[in-house]
């Protein structure tokens, strides 16, 4: 059995280990997930710039990215050309 004296030094350690990771807990968070719309985008703008010029579902894919796109425009997202991603306020 534990003194109290030992009960005490056990929970400041704990405290002091929990400050101590703290920080690298909130660096590995997990990156925001993605909208629905900002999803939709990238699969239609990989199946545009995959597919053959004349197939057509490879013109109803890039026609689909453009409209995606303009609908994320009117959001206030600004398309970042290097690397093909979105970045939108909210």
């Amino acid at each position: 059995m534990l003194s109290p004296r030992q009960v005490l030094a056990s929970i400041a350690s704990r405290r002091v280990l929990a400050a101590a990771l703290a920080p690298a807990l909130l660096l590995s968070s997990p990156a925001p997930a993605q909208s629905p719309m900002i999803q939709g985008w990238l699969a239609a703008n990989t199946a545009c710039k995959g597919g053959p010029g004349d197939d057509p579902k490879t013109l109803k894919a890039c026609a689909r990215r453009d409209d995606l796109g303009a609908k994320l425009k009117r959001r206030g997202c600004e398309y970042q050309e290097d690397g093909d991603w979105w970045r939108c306020p909210h």
